[in-house]
C-alpha cells in the first residue's frame, strides 16, 4: 500500500493517466450507443472484430469501476469519519445528476409531445426527476417522447450510477479496519473471491433477483470495483514482477477473446492492465489536469440525451453522430467540471467543519 493510504490529509488531484484514461472510457460508452441509438447495429466496431466478445461500452464501463474501486478505496482509507467519506462521495455523484437531469427536462420540453397533459402537469416529468436523483427506482423515459425512435430512454446511461453508489456503501464495511493494513487487504481480497464465486457458480439464481436492484448486475461491477480495491494494496513501485504480470495479463485477455471463454477470467488482467497505466504519467495526462481537469463524468452523464436530441432533430448518420455527440459531450464535460463538479467538491470543507462542531 502506498505510504500515503494512512494519511488523514486529501492530497491534491495526483497527475496521473488516470484522467486520460477516464475520458477514453467516457468515450468508448459514446461510441458503442453512436451504433446502438442510430439503428446502425446493436453492436459496435470492437463487437464486429471479437464476435461481439467485447464491445466498447462494456470496457468503458467495467474500466469505471475499476478506477472507481481503486481511487475511492483510498478516499476511504484517507478519511477521519465515515461523514467525511460519504460526504466526498456524494458531493461527486449528486451535484452533477441533479444538474444533468434538470437540463435534460427542460430540453425534453422541446420535444414533448402534444397531448391531453401539458408538460408542467405531467406526473412522469417530475417522477423522472425524483427517481433518478434517488438512484434506486429505474426511470428512463416519459410517455410519448422519442416513442418513435430506436430507444425511448432520455439516459439510458443513469443506470450504472445506482450501482456504484453502492459499491461506495459497500466499502463502509472495511472502514472499522482501515488501520489495519493486512487485515483490511484480507477483507478486500476474501469479498472479491465471494462475489466471483457467487457470479461464477450462482449466475442463474443472480438473475432471478430484480428487487430493489437487479443482483447480477451489481455483483458483476461489484467485482471490478473490488478488483481496483484490491490492487490499492499492490506495491507498483517496486514490484519486480509488475511488466511480467503485465504480458500475462495482456496475454490472458488475447486468449479469452480468441476462444470467447467466460468474461469472468477478464475481471483481473483487465483491473491489473487498467491500474498499471492509470499509475504512469504522460504529458497528455498533465495537460489534461491542468487545462481541463476531469471532464469524464459529464461526458458520461451528458453524451446519451445529446444523441437522442440529435437523431429526433437532425437524424445524422452513425460517423456524424459519434464525432459531433464526442466533441460536444467532451464540452459539455469540460463545463461540468468547472461550474458544478469542482465547485461542488470545494463544499465538502464546509459540511466537515459542521461535523466538527
Amino acid at each position: 500500500m502506498a505510504k500515503n493510504m494512512s494519511n488523514n490529509i486529501t492530497p491534491p488531484r495526483e497527475v496521473n493517466n488516470f484522467d486520460v484514461l477516464r475520458i477514453v472510457f467516457a468515450w468508448f460508452v459514446v461510441v458503442s450507443h453512436s451504433y446502438f441509438l442510430n439503428g446502425a447495429n446493436i453492436s459496435d466496431p470492437l463487437g464486429w472484430a471479437t464476435n461481439n466478445y467485447l464491445i466498447f461500452s462494456y470496457i468503458g464501463v467495467k474500466g469505471f469501476f475499476v478506477i472507481s474501486g481503486y481511487l475511492i478505496f483510498q478516499s476511504l482509507i484517507r478519511s477521519r469519519s465515515l461523514m467525511e467519506y460519504l460526504t466526498k462521495r456524494a458531493l461527486r455523484i449528486f451535484p452533477a445528476l441533479v444538474v444533468a437531469v434538470c437540463l435534460t427536462l427542460v430540453a425534453t420540453y422541446f420535444v414533448y409531445p402534444k397531448k391531453d397533459i401539458p408538460y408542467f402537469l405531467d406526473p412522469a416529468i417530475y417522477s423522472y426527476f425524483r427517481d433518478n436523483i434517488l438512484l434506486f427506482i429505474s426511470h428512463f423515459d416519459i410517455p410519448g417522447v422519442f416513442e418513435n425512435m430506436r430507444s425511448t430512454a432520455l439516459n439510458g446511461s443513469l443506470w450504472t450510477i445506482k450501482f456504484e453508489f453502492l459499491c461506495y456503501l459497500m466499502l463502509l464495511t472495511f472502514f472499522p479496519f482501515k488501520s489495519k493494513r493486512r487485515t483490511t487487504a484480507l477483507l478486500t481480497t476474501l469479498l472479491l473471491i465471494s462475489l466471483f464465486a457467487l457470479q461464477l457458480f450462482y449466475s442463474d439464481w443472480l438473475q432471478t433477483i430484480k428487487r430493489p436492484i437487479q443482483m447480477d448486475l451489481m455483483v458483476e461491477l461489484a467485482n471490478y470495483f473490488l478488483m481496483g480495491s484490491v490492487l490499492a494494496y499492490f506495491d507498483w513501485e517496486t514490484n519486480a514482477y509488475k511488466k511480467l504480470m503485465l504480458y500475462i495479463s495482456i496475454a490472458l485477455i488475447l486468449v479469452a477473446v480468441f476462444f470467447t471463454v467466460d468474461r469472468l477470467i477478464l475481471i483481473a488482467p483487465l483491473g491489473f492492465i487498467i491500474i498499471w497505466f492509470g499509475k504512469r504519467k504522460s504529458s497528455l495526462a498533465a495537460w489534461i489536469h491542468k487545462t481541463i481537469g476531469d471532464p469524464s463524468y459529464g461526458m458520461y452523464l451528458y453524451a446519451f440525451p445529446l444523441q437522442q436530441f440529435m437523431i429526433y432533430f437532425l437524424k445524422p448518420n452513425t460517423t456524424v453522430l459519434l464525432i459531433s455527440s464526442t466533441v460536444l459531450s467532451l464540452l459539455l464535460g469540460i463545463l461540468s467540471w468547472h461550474l458544478v463538479e469542482k465547485k461542488a467538491l470545494m463544499l465538502k470543507r464546509y459540511f466537515l467543519k459542521a461535523e466538527k462542531k
